[in-house]
């Protein structure tokens, strides 16, 4: 008997009299101690299955038809309470978006407690013993501290590993991935997947792992099941898939993954390229521990004196591991936090000395796409709303029937129907979102855009699409790019320059194929050789 048994599940989504099959029955099983992979472009129903097998669908989504079977048990057909029984304790489930997931009122050392308090039965040190060790496994650096911290004082990379350790902790029997190491970093992806691999390996766990990297499920799949547009297309053994795929969507998805090659690099910049923005002597501190009254005796220094020049047209792209300080350099320069020393000069103009009135017609020409689409955008604004509220804000796009246009033609360039535009963010999927932020972006027609991990909730296929427009509309309109990444077979695509950061300093830059191929310092190399590749 299988751990798991999907057999023809059909999910709908939609009005009773007009539904929308979002899953059209789907047949899938998952052995112990084994990792079925399922794979598609976002939006072909792999993230709606999963949460179907837990019963934690959408109000907007029902369950039509089929049975889940958990050794033998249908718990399409069991009772709430007793499904609170299986979720956690028998069944984890690690989410795609783990700030959404994550109570942000509530320590993360007691939101793991709460799993080790309801099915493990574990309280006071016992509990607080196990919560370290949770996780110290999935490579929480000082746990002991780090366990009363909230969700907001934590990496999106570290908030995924949270998310994990709470999965964990009940000891499930199934643990249901859902793209677990899409906002992580090589290293730590790779420390994941061997943890994953170490925690089946001991306790006979069968896993569900849902990516939109090939290169990730060529590691750790058993059995990979291919999804599109809410069917399964494909399914046969690793060697299968990878080595013999039958189904032109298979291949095609093999086709456009990114993988690092010399051949693949951005045309040359023009000679006369001026630099757009120098900063100089960047640095930013956190408050650390607090003593008595709360003073602040610590500091935590996650930029350090870091140097950086972005000129017009160039894309520079910022790799390291999660908590290197990408992100906050990157929200520096923008003045989203603050800076205690450096300067930033953009456009000829110090960025640091502009008065509230300047500073809101310079944020016209430098703009941000954020690393969680779905917390950046108000959940209560249409589409065009969104993407409008920028040109309203700068005087652009002349009536109102103009930004609309704007909107809409904005919307298919990011490979989005038009007709999309009065809906909501909460109706879209993961990558979606994601490229509802990027046409955001670029209402205002930019010069320099500040790109957060902009691919890392993208399938392959459009991963590849937004790539090739970022790179059309550079050359079109001279636009550069700071380029946030932990994806290393992106930086080869696009980037001209590549700057390596380590614990909040500038380790190795330098031109793209120096970097990627002849690298020099010991943590540069220890990056590449955490990268996953396809064959």
């Amino acid at each position: 008997m299988s751990l798991l048994e999907i057999q023809d599940l059909i999910i709908e989504v939609g009005r009773a009299g007009a539904p929308a099959q979002v899953v059209a029955g789907l047949n899938l099983c998952v052995e112990r101690g084994s990792t079925t992979v399922l794979v598609g472009e976002s939006g072909s129903g792999k993230s709606m299955s999963a949460l179907g097998i837990v019963r934690l669908l959408p109000r907007a989504a029902r369950i039509k038809g089929g049975a889940v079977l958990l050794e033998g048990q249908d718990l399409l057909r069991i009772s709430e309470a007793a499904m609170c029984d299986v979720r956690g304790a028998r069944i984890g489930f690690v989410f795609q978006e783990p700030q959404d997931a994550l109570n942000p009122v509530m320590r993360v050392g007691d939101q793991i407690g709460e799993v080790l308090t309801r099915h493990r039965g574990l309280r006071g040190l016992a509990r607080r013993t196990r919560v370290v060790e949770l996780l110290e496994a999935v490579g929480i650096p000082e746990a002991g501290q780090r366990l009363n911290g909230y969700p907001h004082q934590f990496s999106g990379g570290m908030k995924q590993r949270v998310m994990l350790a709470i999965a964990l902790a009940g000891e499930p029997d199934l643990l249901i991935a859902d793209a677990p190491t899409t906002a992580l970093d090589v290293s730590t992806q790779a420390q994941i997947l061997t943890l994953l691999r170490s925690e089946q390996q001991q306790r006979g766990m069968g896993m569900l792992f849902i990516t939109h990297d090939l290169a990730v499920a060529h590691q750790v799949a058993d059995t990979l099941a291919v999804m599109q547009a809410g069917r399964l297309v494909e399914i046969g053994s690793h060697a299968d898939i990878f080595e013999r795929p039958t189904h032109p969507y298979t291949q095609h998805l093999l086709r456009v993954s990114p993988r690092i090659q010399p051949d693949l690099a951005p045309p040359p910049l023009p000679v006369e390229a001026e630099p757009l923005l120098i900063a100089r002597g960047l640095c930013v501190r956190f408050p650390g521990r607090r003593g008595l009254f709360g003073r602040i005796i610590t500091q935590v220094t996650a930029v350090d004196n870091v140097d950086l020049i972005v000129h017009g047209g160039e894309t520079v792209a910022i790799v390291g591991e999660s908590g290197s300080g990408k992100t906050t350099l990157g929200r520096g320069l923008l003045r989203l936090l603050q800076v205690d020393a450096g300067s930033v000069n953009f456009g000829g103009r110090e960025f640091f000395e502009l008065d509230r009135k300047a500073l809101r017609q310079a944020r016209r020409d430098i703009q941000v796409v954020f690393q969680d689409p779905f917390s950046s955008m108000n959940p209560r604004l249409t589409v065009r709303e969104i993407i409008e509220e920028g040109m309203t804000a700068q005087g652009l796009g002349g009536s109102r029937q103009g930004r609309e246009q704007r909107v809409a033609r904005l919307l298919e360039q990011v490979g989005l129907e038009a007709a999309s535009i009065a809906r909501f963010p909460h109706e879209f999927s993961g990558g979606q979102r994601q490229r509802i932020c990027i046409a955001r972006a670029l209402a205002v027609e930019p010069k320099l855009l500040v790109c957060d991990e902009p691919t890392s909730a993208l399938d392959v296929s459009v991963q590849a699409q937004i790539l090739t427009l970022l790179r059309t509309l550079q050359q079109e309109m001279g636009l550069a790019y700071l380029f946030i990444t932990h994806n290393l077979g992106v930086v080869a695509q696009i980037a001209h320059r590549v700057v390596v950061m380590h614990q909040g300093r500038i380790v190795e830059s330098g031109p793209t194929q120096t970097v990627l191929f002849k690298p020099t310092h010991p943590y540069t190399q220890s990056l590449l050789a955490a990268v996953p590749r396809l064959p």
